[in-house]
């Protein structure tokens, strides 16, 4: 056995000496920039890292209301450009999630509103038809008495054209109104033209650039309401308006300061602006 081993182990040794000794000269004289084997140019294209897989948050999870509405989006675009039976999945957990917090939030608005009365609008304006039925009949007994109050302190200018089909529908319900409750009018054709309606209609001086911080009259018909110390002035209606409407509009902007028509005013700051304006320009 010994004298069979030993031809053996000395082939051995000399061919790894020689598979050494050639290795060692390849590398020093091997082109590095050829050679896969060399670790600093080792890129293994077959092994490339599969990236991990998304994970979708819990949406009870998420703290605020606008990472809901982005995961809620997020969902949304994936599964219309990806409409897999999981993305649809996905999109509609979200969306059923927020259907539940939106119809939470109802429920419990209204709870807390019916608890506390007086941030309650329907307390003032109440929506049940006869009690609507009511408050019409109630409202226009006042509007009736102030109306012809409020003639007395303010006057109206109207404008109109001749060419103006709404003009020759809204002159006959302006007439009415100055002559049912005793307004004095100012009649002012911006075409020049005559009116059987308004037969001493004035032609145009300034007086519209003046109602108007100098922009002019543009739409017609338009019809303002002006104090009679001059020293302030509103645009009741710019086209056709009914007769109650008017009168409605005349009221609310002689008499009432933004938000009192709602609430009540008591928490709101008074926002009235004037116009001072002078109709001998």
């Amino acid at each position: 056995m010994k004298n069979f081993l030993s031809p053996l182990l000395v082939a051995l040794s000399t061919q790894i000496f020689f598979l050494s000794s050639h290795a060692s000269a390849n590398f020093w004289q091997e082109d590095v920039w050829k050679s896969e084997d060399r670790g600093f140019l080792y890129y293994p294209a077959d092994k490339e890292k599969t990236p991990s897989k998304f994970k979708a948050p819990e949406l009870k999870d998420l703290p605020t209301l606008e990472a809901v509405k982005e995961e809620r989006e997020r969902r949304l675009n994936l599964a219309i450009m990806s409409p897999t039976e999981e993305n649809m999945k996905s999109y509609l957990e979200a969306n059923h999630f927020v259907q539940e917090k939106s119809a939470l939030f109802a429920d419990q608005w209204r709870r807390v509103l019916w608890q506390n009365p007086s941030f309650d609008f329907t307390t003032r304006n109440p929506a049940a038809n006869f009690a609507q039925v009511d408050l019409k009949a109630q409202r226009n007994q006042i509007r009736q008495s102030d109306i012809k109050l409020l003639s007395k302190e303010w006057g109206l200018v109207y404008f109109f054209r001749d060419t103006c089909r709404f003009c020759h529908l809204q002159s006959p319900l302006i007439k009415k109104l100055a002559s049912d409750y005793g307004f004095e009018i100012l009649a002012i054709s911006l075409d020049g033209s005559t009116s059987e309606i308004f037969p001493d209609a004035l032609s145009d001086n300034g007086i519209g650039k003046l109602l108007t911080d100098g922009m002019g009259i543009e739409q017609v018909p338009a019809l303002f309401m002006v104090n009679r110390s001059q020293t302030e002035s509103h645009l009741i209606s710019s086209g056709v308006l009914a007769l109650e409407d008017m009168i409605s509009r005349i009221v609310l902007l002689a008499t009432k300061n933004p938000g009192d028509s709602l609430f009540g005013g008591a928490s709101l700051a008074d926002t009235t602006t004037s116009q001072t304006v002078s109709l001998n320009p």
